[in-house]
């Protein structure tokens, strides 16, 4: 794609000459300054950017938030914005440096075979991932697409994860089995634009006509959304060979009512089969015909799906490590377990946590949802100072999304906030399953003001310093479990027990002290003087309850974060103002 350049080379001279005599005339050439409007004064530094599009057929309306990458795993968020009807991106890197993964949600896209509208399912993401990048840079042409979602899902799980090396790795290898160059910056054709292929390269071809390919099969497979096609084949790229299988396990395609199984040869010659299908269809306007696809096709029927050379799809020994807290916890008995049909299922493995509330578990080959349950730990508490241990009838809990067999993941939190979420995805209508869990994840999120609940920082307020370098989403995540812990001093029962009375609450989705239409009852009492065992929850308790005691926590001498409650305040406003929708 050619781009504007902006001013010549020569009228860039003819600038910088006449601004320079301007400053001579207002005395600007006598020795060297210091100030802002100086000759000698530090230019600021120069921001980044990344621009694109994202396409599945291009989708409108989407969010494409872009996060650093650290160790080979996800760190926190850079930028986001929101594409245009043509599913252009910017998004202001600020200084940057250093490998970047883009992510889009949400937006509607036109799909290829129907002709039809559709939302990207909740529960359905695009990626893209990229090596380092310098501080300043503008990277243009950018492209967030089915194929390089399987790159990304291929490099995560490399052995050290999305380095730089494996991010090149495996952008290569998804480029090599579909015939294209540059999977990230060659843009596809949209095949439903009318002769979008007569003036395209090859690379243009393929990859749009690939992406087509995957919306023809979803249609065969009477799947509601082909969006789901396009998370099914990213798991099935996941461990570098396509063969409907996750190392080991059987990819699950949603989006008919039902999930079933990926056969084996959905990414081989079953794309080729739906690639022929399409060309002939009346959907493909493109104007390119059966031969110009016919090497791609050819490659994809003779295939063994072999993506990543020396890739085996079986598993290593995956582990999944984080923390756990209500205040700094110790000793808490932490157990993983599988979701099946959204349900709690087996138990994966159990461990406990060291001194800091970290630990550590291996999960084996297992692929799917996960659920974590914390228990039996003592932790300090927020607002009294005191060291409380969890009664047996209260434990704290995390659920997250489907891993890839073989994963080691990193960096998971479990807190009140992960808790709450767990209990509202387990209460929707199909239980824990992928897009429930990812809703509910980013309902509490939203209520409370943190991003990402599962991977955010809590910050102890117990710490004396602590505000000064934590984030926003630190703050609010970590000021809130402290607030939870001011109420339940102030009706006097444990700050565990507190917890549980919340997770009820947000189950149903409202924060109104209620379960559906039964109020809560809290228990747990610390002694007298308080509500006591079998105090009725308050239908304000989420709201302008845990708002004042939000500032009543900042203003008492157990917060050593060094903030005020005027750090708080939208946080504060926002939960005055709820009216306790998740």
């Amino acid at each position: 794609m050619t781009y504007p350049m902006g001013f010549s080379r020569y009228a860039s001279v003819a600038v910088f000459a006449l601004t320079l005599s301007l400053l001579v005339a207002c005395g600007g050439g006598g020795g060297s300054s210091s100030g802002s409007g100086g000759l000698g004064s530090t230019p600021p530094p120069v921001q980044g950017t990344i621009s694109g599009t994202a396409t599945k057929g291009p989708v409108a309306g989407a969010t494409v938030s872009a996060y650093a990458l650290a160790g080979g795993t996800l760190g926190a968020k850079i930028a986001s914005g929101t594409t245009d009807a043509q599913g252009h991106y910017s998004l202001a890197m600020g200084t940057y440096t250093g490998p970047v993964m883009l992510q889009m949600t949400g937006g509607t896209y036109t799909d290829e075979a129907s002709g039809n509208s559709m939302p990207m399912a909740s529960g359905d993401v695009m990626t893209t991932v990229m090596p380092a990048m310098t501080a300043g840079a503008t990277l243009r042409g950018v492209a967030i697409t089915p194929l390089t979602s399987m790159a990304q899902a291929m490099a995560q799980r490399m052995s050290g994860g999305m380095t730089d090396a494996n991010i090149a790795s495996a952008n290569s290898a998804v480029g090599r089995y579909f015939m294209v160059t540059d999977i990230v910056h060659n843009m596809p054709i949209d095949a439903l634009t009318t002769g979008s292929g007569n003036s395209a390269t090859q690379d243009a071809i393929n990859h749009g006509m690939v992406m087509a390919a995957m919306s023809q099969l979803a249609m065969a497979q009477a799947m509601a959304s082909s969006s789901a096609m396009v998370t099914a084949m990213t798991s099935d790229a996941a461990d570098g060979v396509m063969d409907g299988r996750m190392f080991g396990s059987a990819v699950m395609m949603g989006g008919m009512g039902m999930s079933m199984p990926m056969s084996a040869t959905m990414g081989t010659t079953g794309l080729a089969a739906a690639m022929n299908a399409f060309i002939a269809s009346a959907q493909n306007r493109s104007g390119v015909a059966a031969a110009t696809l016919q090497t791609l096709m050819s490659q994809l029927n003779g295939s063994n799906g072999q993506m990543m050379p020396g890739s085996s799809g079986t598993a290593p020994n995956a582990t999944m490590s984080g923390k756990v807290f209500n205040g700094s916890m110790t000793q808490a008995t932490i157990t993983a377990f599988a979701i099946n049909d959204g349900m709690r299922g087996a138990q994966l493995a159990s461990t406990t946590t060291d001194a800091q509330g970290a630990f550590t578990m291996s999960l084996g080959s297992y692929a799917g949802p996960v659920m974590l349950q914390a228990g039996n730990g003592s932790y300090m508490d927020a607002a009294t100072g005191t060291a409380m241990t969890m009664a047996s009838v209260d434990t704290m809990s995390a659920v997250m999304p489907s891993i890839g067999g073989g994963s080691n993941v990193s960096g998971v939190w479990i807190t009140p906030l992960t808790s709450m979420a767990q209990a509202r995805a387990q209460a929707i209508s199909g239980g824990m399953v992928d897009t429930n869990i990812n809703s509910a994840n980013t309902a509490v999120g939203n209520y409370f003001m943190v991003d990402d609940v599962l991977h955010t920082v809590p910050m102890d307020p117990a710490v004396p310093g602590s505000g000064a370098p934590a984030t926003q989403d630190q703050r609010d995540c970590g000021v809130t479990i402290a607030a939870m812990s001011q109420y339940a001093k102030a009706a006097g029962i444990s700050s565990s027990a507190f917890v549980t009375a919340m997770m009820s609450d947000a189950s149903d989705g409202m924060m109104n002290g209620k379960t559906g239409g039964t109020q809560i009852t809290m228990g747990g009492m610390m002694g007298s003087g308080g509500m006591g065992s079998g105090g009725m929850m308050q239908s304000n308790v989420g709201t302008t309850g845990l708002a004042t005691s939000m500032s009543d926590f900042m203003s008492s001498p157990m917060n050593h974060s060094g903030l005020t409650a005027a750090d708080m305040n939208m946080l504060i406003q926002k939960l005055s103002a709820s009216t306790g929708q998740l």
